[in-house]
C-alpha cells in the first residue's frame, strides 16, 4: 500500500484542529486508500519541512511513497545549535523575525533568552534576513534540493504552498535567483496562492489563526484532481 508523506508547518500538522483526521494531508490520504505519515510541525522552517521529508523518504525507501508538501511561510529559518536549546527538536531549531519577542508562552522566552537564541535570532535577522531576497533564496533552494532527491529516488510528489509569497516575491530576480526558479519543475506545484491565502480570500471560516475542518476539505476537493 502507498504511504502518503506529507510535510509542512502547522497548516498540514493541524494546529487548532480536533484532530490530525481533519487535516487535508489525511483527508487526501483517506481518498486515495493511502496509509498517512503526516511529520509536520507547528512553527517548521521550509528548511526544517525539506529535511524531515527527506529523513522520513529515507526511512521508508522500500515502501511505495507518494510526497506531499505545503511549503511555509518564507521567512522562517532554521538552524543547528551548538548546544542543546530546549527545543524538541534539540539542537535543531526554526526561527523567525519574531522569535522569541511575541511567543505566548514565557517559558519559551525565558528559555530563548537563557540559550542565546533571543541574542542569535536578533542579529540574524538584523543583519540577514532582513532583506527579502533572503527569504526567497533559502525557500527556493529547499525546494530545488528536495526536488531533486525525490525525482533522483523516483518519488512521486507534488508541492503546494501556505501563502503566495514564495512564488510571487516583491523583489527583482537577479541572475541566481533566476537559476533556482528555472530549476523548479512548477508542474509539480499544484497551487501557487496559498492555502492561507485562499482561506482569507474565500472567506473560510477560522479558528483564532488556522482554517477549521471545512476549509481543509474544501482545500483538498479543490486540489485534488491535480494529483496524480
Amino acid at each position: 500500500m502507498t504511504v502518503l508523506i506529507a510535510g509542512g508547518d502547522s497548516f498540514t500538522y493541524g494546529s487548532e484542529l480536533p484532530s490530525q483526521e481533519h487535516t487535508w494531508a489525511n483527508l487526501l490520504a483517506n481518498r486515495k486508500g493511502w496509509n498517512i505519515c503526516n511529520i509536520a510541525q507547528p512553527g517548521y522552517s521550509n528548511s526544517a519541512i525539506r529535511r524531515n521529508v527527506m529523513n522520513a523518504v529515507n526511512e521508508y525507501k522500500d515502501l511505495d511513497l507518494y510526497v506531499a508538501v505545503m511549503w511555509s511561510f518564507p521567512n522562517r529559518y532554521e538552524f543547528r545549535f551548538a548546544y542543546d536549546t530546549g527545543h524538541k527538536e534539540t539542537p535543531w531549531y526554526s526561527i523567525n523575525p519574531w522569535t522569541p519577542k511575541n511567543y505566548t508562552q514565557k517559558t519559551h522566552k525565558d528559555n530563548a533568552d537563557l540559550k542565546g537564541i533571543t541574542e542569535f535570532a536578533d542579529n540574524y535577522v538584523k543583519n540577514v534576513a532582513i532583506e527579502p531576497y533572503w527569504e526567497v533564496y533559502n525557500s527556493w533552494y529547499e525546494i530545488v534540493m528536495l526536488q531533486n532527491y525525490l525525482v533522483k529516488h523516483s518519488i512521486k510528489y507534488v508541492f503546494m504552498t501556505v501563502d503566495y509569497t514564495i512564488f510571487k516575491p516583491s523583489i527583482m530576480l537577479d541572475k541566481t535567483l533566476k537559476t533556482l526558479i528555472s530549476d523548479i519543475d512548477m508542474s509539480k506545484v499544484i497551487d501557487q496562492e496559498g492555502m492561507y491565502t485562499w482561506a482569507k480570500r474565500t472567506k473560510q471560516e477560522f479558528y483564532k489563526t488556522h482554517p477549521k475542518e471545512s476549509a481543509h476539505l474544501e482545500w483538498i476537493n479543490m486540489l485534488y484532481n491535480r494529483i496524480v
